[in-house]
């Protein structure tokens, strides 16, 4: 892998609502909690972990740092799944997995 690659991972697994919602809950933190650190309200969290609202790409630096996650990797995941032709101008084709893909 050089350096433009990104490896397939980020794309791979659960979507990030869910992925969020679980290490959420692995932390043992409240949607309060997330939501008072990013100047949220708690219902908008509901609506990012229930997968009915996209964050603000300019949210996940922040919200990794709460979470203890990978701040490059769900900024990846996150183009992957919001802005899939996005993700495809940047990285290529391939990394898309084809459930994200409304080309496909």
């Amino acid at each position: 892998m050089n350096e433009y690659e990104y490896p397939s991972r980020t794309t791979d697994g659960p979507p990030l609502h869910l992925l969020l919602r679980r290490r959420r809950e692995e932390l043992q933190l409240r949607q309060a909690d997330i939501a008072e650190a990013l100047s949220v309200s708690p219902e908008c969290i509901t609506l990012w972990e229930g997968g009915c609202r996209r964050m603000q790409l300019s949210k996940i630096p922040r919200l990794a740092e709460v979470l203890g996650m990978d701040a490059k990797e769900l900024c990846t995941k996150a183009l992957a799944e919001f802005h899939p032709g996005f993700y495809r101008a940047l990285f290529g084709p391939r990394d898309v997995p084809a459930s994200m893909n409304p080309a496909a």
